[in-house]
């Protein structure tokens, strides 16, 4: 997600930044990376009317996306790393000099190159490329391209070739290089080699540093510093490996590890290079003094062994910045009765699932979002460096709240809530319409903010709008991206205008199944203008007390407020309703309040699934009126629990995963994925305009872990009938990590016809196995031989892939049946079966009598797959 930086700006003038920058991105925000520029201003409070400028996506050498937004004005422009499944994204390093981004990917299984992007950089930047560069803001171009650093005021000078080289690595990978002149912070381009720690440059005579970035597949990663000086001659630099020492931030609590971390070395010119993600890795840097100059980290830490599937509760936000001098021993030490403690309460509206939480140090110099597994209907205790402002951004799915940003000091404080139910714009200031002549602009971005005040998008949700006068239609647009603005027309002068603006969700989300479509209903009398003017438009706010962590009602009537905001008038409500059948009937709610905000009591009946509200009200000022609907505001004590749903004649049939056949996690390394096909049937009378899949384990309502959900890309066969399919990409260490996950899992689909009527919603579809591959040791029998009638003992050992860490663990409590085949026959008989032990061991006694051959044999389970063990044969004298 593109953020803007300010300075000297308070947190919530940097929270409207980032609302109007990230407009118009879109997409999945899971663990998404995003690079702040040092120094940017602030956007205005209100989002500019005008249309964000275009994000410029190109895919990455493992296939993951980098998506730019360019900057205005003073901001510098920004990135976010998107995964191909929705995912945690990979581990990068990046560069961000003058106005050129490089990022490669690093700690892969195979080769990546770098991907490098011209940005349109900031009025007044030091370094970079002289000359315009606003037609070229957002191109790529090739790894390969023309040195562009150090151009300006250099051209005249002689230069003498540099040759950059690591010694003491092993690693065959490759690597970010970056070079500055120490005096004037001049950055200068380095070629590398794709797959080798070598580059090279031309400088002119004076005194450099450079940094090089790299790391390796569950390796080390390494931020190496080197200072050198060129004088008239070749010069032949070398970062030493060995030199590097270990960095990061380590707490006095035992049972938590990295989750992720970025680490960066900022210069005194206000650039920044560094590595950003990588679980558990270590990161390695170079010991230096560079005035100016800082190291900066930034690391997030959970429970030892948790997962996307069993997000940690605790999360540790730790900050510290080495100022100047890079230590010997640049490990920041913390003890936890040292931070500040608080607790975060994460509120759904559907299944129990897992969310993410992104966090960034404010500081002149930006940083990366990090990001973090947190349990939506759930609570997480924090732990955070006191003293350091954070910005921070939660959401699950498609959904995205942006946080207040926060500064706490030493000590317990008293938590905080996000995704309460409500969702719905409100708050007056986060709904712009203006006018310019005869042209109407609306932009209202936060489609599913919460009643708790955090800013909030779906970047699934579309919007339409009707423009009437005199109940006539002047015009309609639909199906808009809910974040992006509208322009409409309006006629010449003076008018009285009805204006209804309408989003919506989709409301079978599994895990968001409220606020599925926002109706905003408001009159007003404008007439053109030679200026841009903000016609001031009311909405009403809604908050419900007495709601539990899924947004739904209690035994307890619940009572409901609604206000009235309207920016620079008087505000008046003038109703107040609820419907408990999707609004085919509203009944009144007796209020008590003042004239802008009024309270009352909604009884809920217990079948009830869905309350949706609306309120009407006023600007008393202006003369404009405001309705506005959510439907399905929160949940009735039915909602949390819906049964299928079929509507019309819209059916699925025929689902498959991994065409039918087992989905064996075995051979896989730490990062590597499996992937697999998602298919199924659907049909209706008017054909099939799309449908989605959700693959989870346990109760569909209260999921013990869900795998993925997905958009199935649906070819028709025929007019009624479409295949519907998609690609799932697991890796079962990161998103499982827990061997109790495997076995049976469920698919559910759902389809929506043409018409707009059908859908086939089905919870239990199909079902698949998950299965680890089990390993039976080679049969050993003793003594051998054995005297007739004698004692023969025979072990072996049961194993199974482990998807907690790499290679097979122990499979304990197990029934595994030791078979013996007489010699001279075929035929495998079965003699006895004995448990497994906690160690994996089998092991039996019993008297011998024939000669023959001994082995042990495990079959298949729903979790495990079937194993024989080699055979021993033992002769009887």
């Amino acid at each position: 997600m593109t953020y803007t930086r300010s300075t000297g700006h308070t947190g919530r003038g940097r929270q409207m930044a980032r609302g109007a920058a990230a407009g118009a991105v879109t997409g999945a925000l899971v663990a998404a990376a995003t690079v702040l520029g040092p120094g940017a201003a602030a956007a205005p409070a209100a989002p500019a009317p005008e249309v964000p400028p275009a994000v410029t996506a190109t895919k990455l050498a493992d296939g993951e996306r980098l998506e730019v937004l360019p900057g205005e004005g003073a901001t510098q422009p920004g990135f976010r790393i998107v995964s191909q499944d929705g995912g945690p994204a990979g581990r990068y390093a990046y560069a961000l000099s003058g106005d050129e981004l490089t990022v490669l990917p690093t700690g892969r299984t195979g080769r990546t190159t770098a991907t490098r992007t011209d940005l349109e950089p900031r009025p007044g930047q030091t370094g970079g490329r002289s000359g315009p560069s606003a037609e070229k803001s957002g191109r790529l171009a090739s790894p390969s391209s023309a040195p562009r650093g150090g151009m300006a005021g250099s051209a005249a000078a002689a230069t003498y070739p540099v040759s950059f080289s690591v010694a003491n690595s092993v690693q065959e990978t490759g690597s970010l290089m970056r070079v500055w002149d120490s005096t004037t912070w001049q950055p200068y381009d380095i070629e590398t080699e794709q797959y080798a720690l070598r580059g090279t440059a031309s400088l002119p005579p004076g005194n450099y540093f450079a940094l090089t970035v790299y790391g390796g597949y569950d390796r080390p990663n390494y931020l190496l510093a080197k200072s050198f000086k060129v004088t008239s001659a070749a010069v032949k630099v070398t970062f030493d490996q060995a030199g590097a020492k270990e960095t990061g931030i380590r707490t006095d609590d035992g049972s938590v590890t990295r989750t992720t971390a970025a680490v960066s070395a900022s210069l005194p010119n206000g650039q920044i290079m560094g590595y950003a993600g990588g679980g558990r890795s270590q990161v390695f840097v170079t010991p230096f003094i560079a005035s100016g100059s800082a190291l900066r980290i930034h690391e997030v830490q959970g429970r030892k062994g948790a997962t996307r599937q069993r997000p940690s509760p605790v999360r540790y936000d730790l900050s510290h910045t080495f100022e100047r001098t890079v230590p010997a021993d640049p490990v920041a030490e913390v003890r936890q009765a040292d931070l500040a403690e608080t607790e975060l309460t994460v509120r759904g509206g559907g299944q129990y699932r897992s969310g993410f939480l992104q966090t960034v140090p404010n500081t002149p110099y930006g940083g990366v979002y990090l990001s973090s597994n947190v349990p939506v209907a759930g609570f997480l205790t924090e732990y955070v460096t006191p003293g350091q402002s954070f910005s921070r951004i939660a959401g699950y799915g498609t959904h995205t709240f942006e946080l207040p940003d926060r500064t706490l000091q030493q000590g317990v404080h008293r938590g905080e809530s996000v995704g309460r139910a409500p969702y719905a714009p409100t708050g007056g200031k986060k709904y712009v319409a203006s006018r310019l002549r005869d042209e109407l602009v609306l932009y209202g971005p936060f489609s599913v903010s919460d009643s708790d005040g955090a800013f909030g998008r779906d970047a699934g949700a579309t919007q339409s709008y009707r423009l009437s006068a005199d109940g006539e239609t002047v015009t309609e647009v639909t199906g808009k991206p809910a974040q992006s603005p509208v322009s409409l027309k309006l006629p010449p002068g003076q008018g009285t205008y009805e204006l209804v603006r309408t989003v919506t969700r989709d409301g079978e989300t599994p895990f968001s199944r409220l606020s599925d479509k926002l109706i905003s209903e408001w009159s007003f009398t404008s007439g053109t203008t030679t200026t841009r003017t903000d016609l001031g438009l009311p909405d009403i706010g809604f908050r419900v007390s007495g709601l539990g962590l899924r947004n739904e009602t209690g035994p307890t009537p619940s009572r409901v407020i609604a206000t009235v905001n309207a920016p620079d008038g008087t505000p008046r409500l003038r109703g107040l309703e609820f419907s408990v059948d999707g609004g085919t009937t509203w009944t009144p709610i007796p209020v008590e309040g003042s004239s802008a905000t009024a309270e009352g009591e909604v009884p809920v009946p217990q079948n009830t699934r869905y309350v949706s509200l609306r309120a009407t009200g006023s600007d008393e000022r202006t003369g404009t009126t405001v309705r506005q609907t959510v439907s399905r505001a929160f949940a009735g004590p039915a909602g949390v629990t819906l049964p299928p749903r079929t509507t019309g004649a819209t059916a699925v049939s025929d689902v498959t995963v991994n065409e039918n056949k087992p989905l064996v996690l075995d051979g896989l390394a730490r990062g590597s994925s499996a992937v697999f096909p998602v298919q199924f049937t659907a049909t209706d009378p008017s054909g099939i305009a799309g449908g989605s899949f959700l693959l989870y384990q346990g109760a569909y309502n209260k999921p013990d872990a869900v795998l993925a959900d997905g958009t199935a890309h649906c070819r028709p066969v025929d007019a009624t009938t479409s295949t519907c399919s998609g690609l799932v990409s697991l890796a079962p260490h990161t998103e499982l990590g827990d061997n109790a996950l495997a076995g049976v899992w469920k698919v559910a689909v759902a389809a929506h016809a043409n018409d707009g009527q059908g859908v086939a919603d089905q919870q239990e579809a199909g079902a698949f196995r998950m299965m680890r591959k089990a390993v039976l040791a080679a049969a050993d029998a003793t003594p051998e031989p054995v005297t007739a009638g004698g004692d023969l003992t025979v072990t072996s050992r049961l194993t199974a892939s482990d998807w907690t860490d790499e290679g097979y663990a122990a499979f304990a409590g197990q029934p595994v049946t030791l078979q013996f085949r007489q010699t001279g026959t075929t035929a495998w008989s079965d003699v006895r079966t004995v448990t497994s032990g906690a160690d994996g061991s089998v092991t039996t006694t019993l008297r011998a009598w024939k000669n023959g051959d001994w082995r042990w044999a495990f079959a298949a389970t729903p979790a495990a797959t079937a194993a024989s063990s080699a055979a021993d044969y033992v002769e009887v004298k």
